[in-house]
């Protein structure tokens, strides 16, 4: 009996491994490999440079000379040469912050932190996901309750939804996530992006 119970438990392990999702060497190309319960095992091969292409972390990205990657989908405009993982979904290069593969509106990659999620900050802007919060006091911002929670939308469905966010660029800002937690100045308060009037 216990000798039945070490072989299922060896086989299981076996399997758990061989189930790993990322990117990996499918008959001598890179392709994304993930596993669902409706298909099993998905492959997607990546048009990369197959000579310069490296995994950047166990997370999803990736890069070669030419273009970054998150899971099997390109990043947008994001430099291979300056491109670093940040964590917790965020990365930079020396131009813009990404949080998954979406663009922070307006970060500055330099001064850029990262608080409790879905809240970030740069030098001139906090941020709820991508969007850039309508506040006047960024000094006392304070994050009151995080959430791991978040919703992606294309940029011109939520500015249908918000016409305040209309001065985003939906051409350059494809789109926009945002979470769910609570902030507060000294004299405003957050749900989420949305201001608590």
């Amino acid at each position: 009996m216990r000798l039945r119970m070490l072989t299922i438990l060896a086989s299981l392990t076996v399997f758990l491994i061989g189930c790993s999702e990322g990117y990996k060497k499918v008959d001598g190309k890179w392709a994304y490999v993930s596993y669902d319960e409706g298909v099993g095992k998905r492959v997607t091969y990546m048009d990369v440079d197959q000579a310069t292409f490296e995994t950047l972390d166990n997370k999803g990205y990736a890069k070669d000379k030419n273009n970054v990657f998150l899971t099997s989908g390109k990043i947008d405009n994001a430099n291979p040469e300056t491109f670093h993982v940040i964590g917790n979904g965020y990365a930079a290069d020396n131009k813009n912050v990404y949080l998954d593969r979406e663009t922070l509106i307006d970060a500055e990659p330099m001064t850029f932190e990262q608080l409790d999620f879905p809240y970030s900050r740069d030098n001139k802007n906090v941020f709820c996901g991508t969007l850039p919060l309508d506040i006047s006091n960024l000094e006392s911002f304070k994050v009151t309750k995080s959430s791991s929670s978040k919703s992606t939308v294309l940029t011109t469905h939520f500015i249908e939804l918000n016409p305040e966010y209309s001065f985003i660029d939906s051409i350059r800002y494809k789109g926009i996530i945002y979470g769910y937690g609570t902030a507060k100045t000294d004299n405003e308060k957050f749900d989420g992006y949305k201001k608590i009037k």
